[in-house]
């Protein structure tokens, strides 16, 4: 037989070791007179040729089957098999000769049949070459029925059922689907000045264009005229369809010539996102369409979401994404320090890094904005070693000057505790400036312990054996474990400023930050109330035994300048004499 010969891979499910030996020789036999080769796969039963079928690297081009399976009687077997993938021709083997029965299962998907005394190799070969044929003009019969023909997306009906299909996924993955609709703003001209051909010549390398920019899940169909849409799933947020978005209005802007015509072209883009917008399909997308002539008017842009405030917030957001990366790189992110102080002295013991961005135009940015972003897209890495390299270098230039020097505590991301490797990055930069290890604490929460303790552990091992401290951060509003402050080498619990705002009302509050606070001098840990704001708070703190204190009573987080100014003072703004006297006048009282 020649090289070139077709070869194709043939999954045989038959529970009769004898009849499979038939197929089987059969097949062999009869490859010459088919010009074709094959390679089977063989199953007992419906379970094991399912398990063939649907393996990752399966490549099934045909499947004979027969009827009666011991797990799967009747057209059970037919009906699983068409479920787990659609695409497969099957031909079934009835051992009973009732047509019947062969009509029956043709109408229920399969392609063929042929009974078990009429297993001979032409036979065999030609129903199996009628099956592969036969769905491959369903396939294309499909194809005609759900393509447009000028352009070759989607038409509008077989894009609804996309739609319908991806809105359940949603449901079922919690995860976002956004419809992102568009037509051209000047495509009456085109026809106009033009012709109709050059206008349908446009249409399709719009389409052409697009199929480019999206993703493989993504679907793209013409729904009239000069309309087009896109249903895209699995996003995580609606940043993920704005991206989406300006590909597109990018790709079509750039065309600039048709038919050796300069032309100008551009579209106008209307965004609705399920389940933020919970309709049917229909109703999607005529949000995204009402969405989409808004944007006519340009007064808000090219891009608008059907939702106005939704619109507001992600395009926000994609204006703060796209500025992010660079900044990160060229300095724009830096450190506000925020004291920390001695319970009973109120002496500055340390300060924690807090991040802080002042953008291109000059505005600073509150990391409650930023900080998600950069966990999202995985720059919070990249961020946090700049920051720790502002820390490291602040210590490193004040030591060399010979003023006063605490430590600083930085926040571990999530995302940076999944690195296997996150502490030899820390520790490399820390190493690299030449500074005493034990100046740098890093706080990191349980839930960024609990995601992978045993890696976790390695890591907060490799910190503390060369001397940084490692807190525990928000302490009491995450799995608060024991097992984690049993098995892990920890220096200090901080108690979220959550019970600290409300332990002077709430009895609750006040009896959770003694426990704490009782548990860690068990365990010899130190501890760290944040958020202390009244001179109240900082008693009842100083009372309970909580060993440092943090928030604005004793100072805000404040720029370096202003916390060199504040350390060579000794004491944030004169608040220990102030304390003293509030804690002497309760001890008269």
């Amino acid at each position: 037989m020649s090289a070139d010969v077709d070869v194709i891979s043939i999954l045989l499910i038959d529970d009769n070791p004898g009849d499979r030996r038939i197929a089987e020789i059969a097949l062999k036999e009869g490859e010459r007179d088919a010009q074709m080769s094959c390679h089977i796969l063989s199953a007992g039963c419906l379970r094991d040729g399912l398990a063939l079928l649907t393996a990752e690297d399966a490549q099934i081009d045909a499947i004979i089957l027969d009827l009666g399976l011991p797990d799967a009687s009747g057209f059970e077997g037919l009906r699983r098999l068409r479920n787990a993938n659609p695409a497969v021709p099957i031909v079934v083997l009835t051992g009973q000769p009732d047509l019947s029965m062969a009509i029956a299962a043709l109408k229920r998907g399969a392609n063929d049949y042929l009974e078990k005394g009429e297993i001979q190799p032409k036979a065999l070969w030609r129903a199996i070459r009628y099956a592969i044929e036969r769905k491959q003009s369903e396939a294309d019969l499909l194809a005609l029925a759900n393509t447009d023909p000028l352009t070759g997306l989607l038409n509008r009906r077989a894009f609804f059922g996309q739609l319908e299909a991806a809105i359940e996924q949603s449901r079922r993955s919690q995860l976002a689907c956004a419809i992102v609709a568009f037509d051209l703003d000047n495509f009456k001209e085109v026809n106009d000045v033009f012709g109709h051909q050059a206008g349908d010549n446009l249409l399709v390398e719009i389409a052409r264009r697009v199929r480019g920019q999206i993703r493989k899940t993504d679907s793209a169909g013409r729904l009239g005229g000069d309309e087009f849409a896109v249903v895209a799933p699995n996003l995580k947020s609606g940043s993920g369809a704005i991206e989406i978005a300006e590909k597109i209005k990018l790709a079509v802007a750039t065309i600039d010539e048709l038919d050796g015509v300069h032309v100008k072209t551009s579209i106008s883009i209307g965004i609705a996102v399920f389940p933020m917008d919970d309709s049917p399909a229909d109703v999607l997308v005529s949000h995204a369409d009402m969405a989409m002539y808004r944007s006519k008017g340009r007064k808000s842009g090219p891009i608008n979401f059907y939702d106005e405030e939704m619109d507001r917030q992600v395009k926000a957001r994609h204006v703060i994404k796209k500025s992010m990366l660079g900044d990160i790189a060229s300095g724009k992110f830096f450190l506000h320090y925020q004291p920390i102080v001695d319970t009973q002295t109120y002496e500055i013991v340390a300060a924690e890094g807090l991040a802080r961005w002042r953008n291109q135009n000059d505005e600073v940015i509150a990391p409650g904005e930023f900080i998600p972003i950069a966990e999202e897209t995985g720059w919070i890495s990249a961020l946090g070693a700049r920051l720790l390299e502002d820390a490291c270098a602040y210590i490193q230039h004040s030591v060399a000057g010979g003023r006063p020097t605490v430590p600083i505590s930085l926040n571990l991301s999530t995302v940076q505790c999944r690195n296997q490797h996150f502490a030899l990055q820390l520790v490399s930069i820390i190493l690299r400036y030449g500074i005493d290890p034990h100046l740098i604490n890093f706080e990191i929460t349980e839930s960024a312990i609990i995601q992978n303790i045993d890696m976790t552990r390695r890591n907060i091992g490799m910190l503390k054996d060369i001397g940084i401290g490692v807190h525990i951060d928000d302490f009491g509003t995450g799995y608060s474990s024991l097992s984690i402050l049993r098995d892990l080498p920890l220096d200090v619990l901080k108690v979220d400023r959550s019970f600290v705002s409300a332990m002077t009302e709430d009895s609750g509050a006040h009896q959770i930050v003694e426990a704490i606070a009782e548990l860690s001098r068990r365990m010899r840990f130190k501890t760290i109330a944040e958020g202390v704001e009244t001179e109240e708070q900082a008693l009842r703190l100083r009372e309970i035994g909580i060993d440092y204190l943090q928030g604005f009573y004793f100072s805000p987080p404040v720029r370096l300048e202003e916390f060199r100014r504040i350390l060579d003072a000794g004491t944030p703004l004169g608040i220990a004499r102030k304390a003293d006297a509030a804690l002497a006048a309760r001890h008269e009282a």
